[in-house]
């Protein structure tokens, strides 16, 4: 950052690094979901996959990133249910969490295209 760029441009910079970086961000949600239960963690898996999808939305959010937040809103209601259950999470429901991941992924895409331009 420069010591003359004004908030707005700060922010559009955050903004733009948040969007480039949303795939990794996205990729580690979803190796994560492959990872299963970890023996080692004192984080059951659905709490963690959870905690995932809210930080993601929470950040997209305080960015006033609205199509990234209602995306991945979607994510953080199915991780949510299993995670307040106490239960592991559904191969159906690890599947529609795939499905968030991949409708994100879109949004991100779409995002970029409209940044470039």
């Amino acid at each position: 950052m420069q010591q003359n760029e004004t908030f707005e441009q700060r922010v559009a910079s955050i903004r733009r690094r948040f969007i480039d970086g949303l795939d990794a961000r996205l990729d580690s949600i979803d190796l994560s979901l492959c990872a299963g239960e970890d023996a080692t963690s004192n984080e059951r898996h659905a709490r963690k996959i959870h905690r995932l999808f809210h930080d993601l939305a929470g950040n997209a959010a305080m960015l006033e990133l609205e199509a990234v937040e209602r995306s991945i809103r979607k994510g953080v209601e199915i991780a949510q249910i299993a995670d307040s259950r106490g239960e592991a999470l559904s191969d159906e429901s690890i599947m529609r969490l795939r499905e968030v991941l991949a409708g994100t992924r879109s949004v991100a895409r779409d995002l970029q295209e409209a940044t470039c331009q």
